[in-house]
């Protein structure tokens, strides 16, 4: 009697949290590349998102630790900022003076951790999510009115962030609006922009996932809300492969004998807020020994460079199993600059996975469960198939159709090809034919028409006059005469 109660206060409590989720409402997709943004000299990679009446459109950077969206002021790169190319790197500016929704509230606390230069103000706002699958398509929007919002005035660090972390105001405010079933979120930050050098773009999928942008079950991890990036995992093992597919692990104290015993796992934080990873002390010296790597700080980073090109790969082994790793375009670009940051011994920074992590990678967030799943990327994806993310749910990847072994090799399309081909020079051949034999028709009719017209002119040449013989001029009675022979 007391399990039959236990599975129904179950049922009861299952029931209970689904049913208080609108999981028929359709995700929000914003897309992430370069475009023009309000007050700015050049295009900006981030989200397509505008505010204010009239809309002020803004290039925004996702981040997976800041909680509220921020702006910069028309001041921001004006006040003493450090920020390198400020006038360059906010995702453009905000001008509240100038929009006629804007509310400002002095008494809102932030929920952020705030660096000590930084100062800012917030307020309510029209948030503009704009959804835009392809370039050349026109952009639809989504109105979150009365959202909260930070507009930067002073500071050294890139205020134009959507903040989606684990207290996001904007996530908040759109499950609060029916907008979207739930606090959940999907990103694949893409390659676009100058650090990763690439050309793949990326996207947001608020309330929702890309169903087309992973492939297979994603594994699932609990967030460890006590962190700043509360997306954490556990590395157990780094793999170095070399273009002999040769592999040495990072970890093994036999190939590294500075290494008294194999390393314990590791925490690493996933993170938005800088491109490389940072790993141990112990691991990133057997890095630089391996790869024969120095320091260096082109991008500000302290991202390593390796004296000599290396054609491998940079496998990272989660406590489960789950692999992601690196190609040699990732891992060492054209200047030879690697994406992992060299480290202090004595460093107590937490460890992390950057944005080079998270361009292999798809993530999506459940923060009504403070659940988040990872799954291998779709980096060329043609289709942009966004799907309801409701809570406590697992994300499920698109199918895609079963290949035979001509199709996987593209021999079925040269037969295509070769079959259409086919049959466009047999239409070809039959619309000659066509035209001689209408040719050789009218030729023919042209004839008859002549010969007819002859045969009609010879039935209408007189005939010579006809003669009769007279009357009988002795006869008592005529009763005939007759023609004459010829």
């Amino acid at each position: 009697m007391a399990s039959l109660l236990l599975c129904l206060s179950a049922t009861v409590l299952f029931v209970q949290s689904t049913v208080a989720f609108n999981c028929s409402q359709k995700p929000i997709y914003v897309d992430i590349h370069k475009r023009a943004v309000h007050d700015s000299p050049v295009f900006q990679y981030g989200s397509f998102i505008g505010l204010g009446t009239p809309a002020q459109n803004q290039s925004l950077w996702p981040s997976l630790q800041q909680n509220h969206t921020s702006f910069a002021s028309p001041t921001y790169c004006k006040d003493n900022s450090t920020l390198k190319n400020c006038d360059r790197s906010t995702g453009g500016f905000y001008n509240h003076q100038d929009s006629t929704t804007f509310i400002e509230n002095d008494n809102f606390k932030t929920l952020d951790q705030v660096e000590t230069d930084f100062k800012s103000f917030f307020g309510q706002e029209t948030l503009r999510l704009y959804t835009h699958f392809f370039e050349t398509d026109g952009a639809s929007q989504t109105l979150v009115e009365n959202s909260t919002i930070e507009v930067a005035e002073q500071g050294s660090i890139t205020p134009a962030r959507v903040g989606v972390g684990s207290s996001s105001t904007l996530l908040r405010d759109l499950a609060a609006q029916n907008i979207i079933a739930g606090k959940t979120y999907s990103l694949y930050i893409g390659q676009g922009f100058d650090r990763a050098g690439g050309v793949v773009n990326g996207s947001n999928v608020f309330g929702g996932y890309d169903s087309g942008r992973f492939t297979g079950t994603p594994n699932q991890y609990p967030m460890n809300i006590a962190n700043v990036n509360p997306m954490s995992v556990r590395v157990k093992d780094i793999i170095i492969t070399d273009s002999n597919n040769a592999n040495v692990s990072l970890f093994d104290n036999t190939v590294f004998t500075d290494m008294k015993s194999r390393p314990d796992e590791f925490e690493a934080q996933i993170t938005t807020e800088q491109f490389p990873f940072s790993f141990p002390y112990q691991i990133t010296q057997n890095i630089i020994a391996k790869l024969g790597a120095v320091q260096d700080n082109t991008w500000g980073d302290n991202s390593l460079k390796l004296k000599n090109a290396f054609n491998g790969t940079l496998s990272i082994v989660l406590d489960d199993g789950f692999t992601v790793t690196l190609p040699p375009e990732v891992l060492m670009n054209a200047s030879n600059i690697t994406p992992i940051q060299d480290r202090d011994e004595k460093s107590t920074a937490p460890f992390y996975l950057g944005t080079a992590f998270l361009g292999q990678v798809y993530l999506m967030a459940d923060y009504e469960s403070d659940n988040f799943f990872l799954a291998p990327a779709v980096q060329k994806n043609n289709m942009v198939m966004p799907v309801t993310f409701c809570p406590k749910s697992t994300p499920v990847a698109y199918e895609r159709p079963n290949q035979s072994a001509w199709q996987r090799q593209g021999l079925i399309g040269a037969v295509v090809g070769g079959v259409l081909g086919g049959l466009g020079a047999i239409a070809a051949l039959y619309c000659l034919w066509i035209t001689w034999m209408r040719k050789k028709d009218e030729r023919k009719l042209k004839r008859e028409l002549k010969k007819n017209r002859e045969s009609k002119m010879e039935q209408m040449d007189l005939e010579d006059a006809p003669t009769f013989d007279p009357p009988p001029k002795n006869a008592a009675k005529a009763i005939f005469w007759r023609r004459n022979k010829p």
